[in-house]
């Protein structure tokens, strides 16, 4: 049987730009991201993991026209082949950071960037990070 994992990707957002990261081990551009801990809810999973690799405090609000019991940032869902690590099941979010945080990396990635829609496009990554990308920065609260 595959392992299957349930993980988060978030989109740490400042006005009209995203905070992607540098996977060490994957040697891709993606957005901050983690699996769930034992007995966590997906929005806990996304608040601590955003905290313990970058040193931010997200502010996840409901999103307009979610459906309710929608949890707060929840922009969609995907899953996707992880190698030896099975199949994640990703919950995705978005949520705003002021203006005056600062990134602290942690030894998961070593770069970042805060990038823009039209740097999206260019951007060196599997295409759903993109695609995903264009949904968090379109959000509304």
């Amino acid at each position: 049987m595959t392992r299957r994992a349930f993980s988060v990707a978030i989109y740490a957002r400042q006005g009209d730009r995203v905070l992607v990261i540098e996977h060490h081990r994957l040697k891709t551009w993606l957005p901050i991201g983690g699996e769930l801990e034992l007995g966590e809810t997906p929005l806990e999973a996304a608040r601590r993991e955003l905290r313990e690799e970058t040193g931010l405090e997200g502010d996840f609000q409901p999103l307009a026209g979610a459906l309710d019991g929608v949890p707060a940032g929840l922009i969609g869902y995907e899953e996707h082949a992880a190698g030896s690590k099975g199949t994640h099941m990703n919950f995705v979010f978005v949520c705003e950071v002021a203006a005056a945080s600062v990134v602290k990396p942690n030894d998961e990635f070593g770069a970042f960037r805060w990038i823009t829609r039209a740097e999206l496009a260019s951007l060196e990554s599997p295409l759903n990070v993109r695609q995903f990308g264009y949904v968090a920065l379109d959000a509304r609260w």
